[in-house]
């Protein structure tokens, strides 16, 4: 049999079929000249016909005399007519009659061409061997015989004419352009050409659907080959699936994850497009390239048109002995009905993998269960997946129980909120598809399985196979829930990763339903628990008028029948459309939680002239729930800022401002191997204000170059939008602000994310390693990754096949929290203006990889003009609040800063003629070279006489190190008379270690000059702590 392209009629390749009609009835509707030429076509094939004319033709009254050709009255006709005919011919009849004439023929699955009308037709003439005793040619328009089902392919050629090639020079033209094809298929091309004798022995008993083994490569299209270069990095060869190990780590999405297993396990593949989806684009880029299937033959993948009467493709297929694959949107589904549902009825094995998605009125993929529910009155059997992982597996399933109980299945994958997301997936390699496919056959053929008993085999041998286990209803959750949630696929998915945080808060379950048809009574009731008062059905319908749905049909009377002892509420809720934030509030609402405030992130690429007017920081929409997870969204609420209530914040549930960098210099040398640096932010057009002693919060960021890195390392692409709830608020960003404002990328995770990442892990031994850090005897390895800034992104890198879902990553990843800094001016001396002294962390790791700290990084990389969103934290740090009581200040390094502030302000103080105490400052550092912060001002403030004292402990500038604690032991009587006579007060800044040294110095000055006995000491330094006058600030 020859296939091929035949660009003279179609725009698309097509199947070229021969008709044997001799011995066969035809019918022709219409008078004119085009309906008898085509009455002429049959009866010259040696069909009889029977044609429905207004008038009798005089050139066909010989036909009417020796009895081949009937004439009846088109009044005549009745649409049970159409049963007896093996063709069917429309010509010169009305728009309304060819429609009537082209459904019933449809409908009758008789093969119909309607002149001059495409759409309505299965195959247009092609009169090459017109004068052949018993063949013609057609060649179908849409694929592979749409709608020509099996009484077609029965009357396919035993033999074809002598003069083949001339009359077919469409054959020597692919033979031409096979690109890429394999060698047999070169040799059996050429064999069609050159030797002609050959073929026509050779293809008598050949099946006019030519399996997938005899179809030769098609040229590709401009559009095809666009496609193909720009094919997503999931569409992976398929060669080292062929053997080797039973299952194999590869990245992919639910389209490919599912339509791997489809092409393995098929000859020919249906791909029913839908409007702006990318189904089945992994099978057809497969086929293109030539890739065999499990059974090493060739699998082609042929794109179909959604329309009326589609699926009639699959019956001409499957009459072939071919096995047979459709991927397609659920729309679809509705259009099949009537095939799926005679397909049923005849028992044919079939898979169908329909994308459960529609568009919304903003032209966004939506989750769409309403077309998958409307075909279930097919009867066909339902299986419903999520996850890529849950695509490739519940596929495979799919197709074994399929070929063993000989049923039609739908696949329902997920739905549009992650559908595209790739993740770490275990496929099975074609060797063990195979296996467990055939294992799955056996068995249940020599048991004379039941159609349910098939399918919990499938469950069983799957598990023993893949050691993933899978039931008709699966449920998680509080084992005393009394509301229980029911759904299927992405919704269930969504519900199940809320329960780790709202569990904490509530008792309630998720029942995810895996088999939609046929429903079990029994397993539904079973897996629910005794507790269970309210069932909350949740389905995703947009195509929803207020009716009951099947699937709360199914609910309702399970509850009903199955629990007759207890009584259980069922409600439904449609979540068609709703983002994450709208989707959270949803489940808690129903569970009587109070909701979450609504906001949508903008990140850098959405809204880049609102982030240039604003410093370049990421900017938050404060805006009413709705939908919100594309770009579309976000810009009508920019563009309509009054109708959606939109207000703009820098950071989500907090006050903060946007200030910009006026200063920043390095306070230590070049050469030195730290740098402190100056920075000063204008505050002025904002509402900041601070107090002396307060600490400003900023706001770092992750370095995006590292971020991009990474993203391009684990295939996350950084312009998706991802809405999801963080610190209880509920945001829509890109994933590139995801993981540079808001998670703590390159922070050091806890055991708990350890744990949760081994859930994750497709390959065992990672799963067992991550676990066993998490436990005593891994301790003291975890120790060391602590120590060793082991960060969540070392992790994800480490541990290659645990894949979370971005969403898992929001939830387990901490956010990104500010950085407090000791305020180090005053705003009376700098009105709009606020000072910060900071100290670069930098470290090297085991492997000497050079490290910062996520916001000193930040804040050095800062230029003059730059902006950064900023808050302010009050502290304990306060001036005392007569101004003549007594200050005695230590700091170390930059916790010199708040003492800054003091000074200033005591300076300013001072300059308006007020009466200020004396100041005593100790300050402490390595060398009075290198780090002597503002070293100048306070030798002016000294000898100014506002800073009384100024006691500089310098440790490495002399043999012996002197600490600040050595300095305060030589001010003992200064120590004990103004702490203890004059109601002084005490402010310790710096690092932790020299505060016991600080205390001890402390307590030597009220013993040995205060008079305090050692037994009272500590209770004096409690008494001044709790009022206030003995202050540490210490990390």
């Amino acid at each position: 049999m020859v296939t091929g392209s035949v660009e003279a009629f179609l725009p698309q390749p097509s199947l070229i079929v021969g008709l044997r009609l001799g011995g066969k009835k035809a019918a022709v509707f219409g008078s004119g000249a085009s309906a008898t030429g085509r009455a002429m076509f049959a009866l010259d094939a040696g069909a009889d016909v029977v044609m429905y004319a207004h008038s009798t033709p005089s050139s066909i009254s010989k036909w009417v005399e020796n009895g081949r050709l009937t004439l009846v009255p088109q009044t005549k006709y009745a649409s049970s007519d159409m049963s007896a005919f093996s063709i069917a011919f429309v010509a010169d009849a009305p728009p309304a009659d060819q429609q009537m004439f082209a459904y019933d023929a449809q409908a009758a699955g008789v093969p119909v061409n309607v002149a001059g009308n495409a759409a309505l037709s299965d195959f247009v003439l092609m009169p090459t061997y017109r004068g052949s005793s018993s063949l013609q040619i057609a060649v179908t328009t849409n694929g592979v015989a749409p709608r020509v089902a099996s009484r077609l392919l029965e009357e396919i050629v035993g033999r074809l004419p002598s003069d083949l090639e001339t009359r077919l020079t469409d054959v020597a033209r692919l033979s031409a352009i096979a690109l890429g094809a394999s060698r047999e298929r070169d040799e059996a091309l050429a064999k069609l050409e050159g030797e002609s004798t050959g073929i026509l022995s050779s293809l008598e008993d050949t099946s006019s659907v030519a399996t997938a083994t005899q179809t030769p490569e098609l040229p590709l299209s401009s559009s095809e080959s666009e496609a193909e270069e720009s094919a997503p990095a999931s569409v992976f060869g398929l060669s080292e699936l062929r053997d080797g190990p039973a299952q194999h780590q590869l990245d992919a999405d639910v389209q490919v994850a599912s339509s791997y297993v489809a092409h393995a396990l098929s000859d020919l593949c249906f791909v029913y497009s839908a409007p702006e989806q990318e189904l089945g684009e992994a099978a057809l880029i497969w086929s293109r390239r030539a890739e065999k299937n499990a059974y090493g033959g060739w699998a082609s993948a042929l794109r179909m048109e959604t329309r009326a009467g589609a699926g009639h493709a699959l019956w001409g297929a499957l009459s072939s002995g071919s096995r047979v694959t459709a991927i397609a949107s659920a729309a679809s589904l509705p259009f099949m009905l009537p095939v799926l549902s005679e397909l049923v009825a005849r028992r044919q094995p079939i898979v169908v993998h329909a994308a459960a998605q529609s568009l919304d009125h903003f032209a966004s993929a939506q989750t769409d269960f309403s077309d998958a529910l409307v075909a279930l009155q097919s009867q066909a059997m339902f299986l419903v997946s999520s996850s890529a992982q849950e695509a490739h597996d519940i596929a495979l399933i799919a197709h074994a129980v399929s070929q063993a109980a000989s049923v039609p299945v739908v696949h329902l994958t997920n739905g549009a909120h992650s559908a595209s997301e790739a993740m770490t997936v275990r496929m099975a390699s074609h060797a063990h598809l195979v296996a467990y496919v055939g294992a799955v056959s056996a068995a249940a053929r020599k048991l004379d399985y039941s159609l349910a008993d098939t399918v919990q085999l499938a469950f069983s041998q799957f598990k023993s196979s893949f050691g993933r286990t899978y039931y008709s209803f699966e449920y998680c959750g509080s084992p005393v829930a009394e509301t229980v949630f029911v759904s299927l696929g992405e919704v269930a998915a969504r519900v199940q990763a809320l329960l780790p945080r709202l569990l904490s808060e509530t008792d309630f379950g998720m029942l995810s339903v895996r088999i939609l048809r046929p429903w079990s009574l029994s397993e539904f009731t079973s897996r629910l628990p005794s507790t269970t008062k309210r069932l909350v059905v949740l389905n995703a319908l947009g195509d929803c008028d207020g009716s009951p749905d099947a699937l709360f049909t199914d609910v309702s009377l399970s509850a009903l029948l199955g629990r007759s002892a207890l009584p259980i509420g069922v409600q439904s809720r449609n979540v068609y459309g709703t983002d994450q934030c709208a989707f959270d509030d949803a489940i808690r609402e129903e569970l009587g939680l109070q909701t979450l405030p609504a906001e949508i992130l903008v990140s850098a690429n959405d809204l880049e002239q609102q982030q240039q007017q604003h410093g370049g920081a990421p900017l938050l929409l404060a805006a009413p729930l709705a939908s919100v997870s594309s770009v579309h969204n976000v810009a009508q609420r920019l563009a309509f800022p009054e109708a959606f209530a939109t207000q703009l914040s820098a950071r989500p549930g907090e006050k903060t401002f946007d200030v910009k960098v006026t200063s920043l210099y390095r306070m230590t040398p070049e050469t030195y191997d730290r740098n402190i640096f100056h920075i000063e932010f204008d505050t002025r057009g904002t509402d900041l204000a601070y107090e002396i002693g307060d600490a400003l919060g900023v706001y770092g960021h992750n370095d995006p170059s590292q971020v991009s890195d990474f993203c391009k390392l684990l295939g996350l692409d950084g312009s998706r939008l991802i809405t999801a709830v963080k610190d209880e608020q509920c945001q829509t960003r890109s994933i590139q602000s995801w993981l540079t404002h808001a998670l703590d990328l390159f922070g050091r995770p806890s055991k708990r994310f350890y744990a949760a990442l081994a859930d994750f892990a497709a390959d065992e031994k990672e799963a067992e390693k991550l676990r066993w850090l998490t436990t005593a005897e891994g301790s003291a390895e975890f120790k060391e990754r602590v120590a060793d800034t082991t960060t969540y992104a070392d992790l994800l890198l480490e541990f290659a096949s645990a894949r979370p879902s971005f969403l898992h990553l929001v939830d387990l990843v901490a956010p990104i929290k500010p950085r407090h800094y000791s305020i180090a001016s005053s705003a009376k001396m700098h009105p709009g203006s606020v000072h910060l002294c900071v100290v670069s962390v930098e470290w090297r790791t085991s492997k000497g990889e050079l490290r910062a700290g996520q916001c000193t990084r930040f804040l050095s990389s800062l230029s003059i003009g730059n902006r950064v969103v900023v808050s302010v934290k009050p502290s304990v740090m306060k001036l005392p609040p007569i101004d003549s009581q007594p200050v005695i200040m230590a700091g170390l390094g930059t916790g010199m800063a708040p003492f800054r502030a003091f000074i200033e302000e005591r300076a300013v103080l001072k300059m308006q003629g007020a009466k200020v105490g004396p100041m005593t400052l100790y300050f402490g550092s390595r060398h009075r070279a290198m780090e002597y912060l503002y070293g100048e001002e306070l030798e002016a403030y000294h000898a100014d006489g506002l800073l009384t004292n100024l006691r500089l402990a310098f440790s490495r500038d002399q043999k012996e190190k002197v600490y600040i604690q050595h300095r305060m032991r030589d001010d003992s009587e200064l120590l004990a008379s103004q702490m203890l006579g004059q109601d002084g007060c005490f402010y310790l800044c710096g690092p932790t270690w020299p505060a016991s040294d600080v205390k001890d110095a402390m307590v030597g000055a009220f013993t040995a000059i205060g008079g305090v006995k050692p037994s009272d000491a500590n209770k004096v330094i409690e008494t001044l702590k709790e009022s206030e006058r003995y202050i540490l600030e210490v990390y």
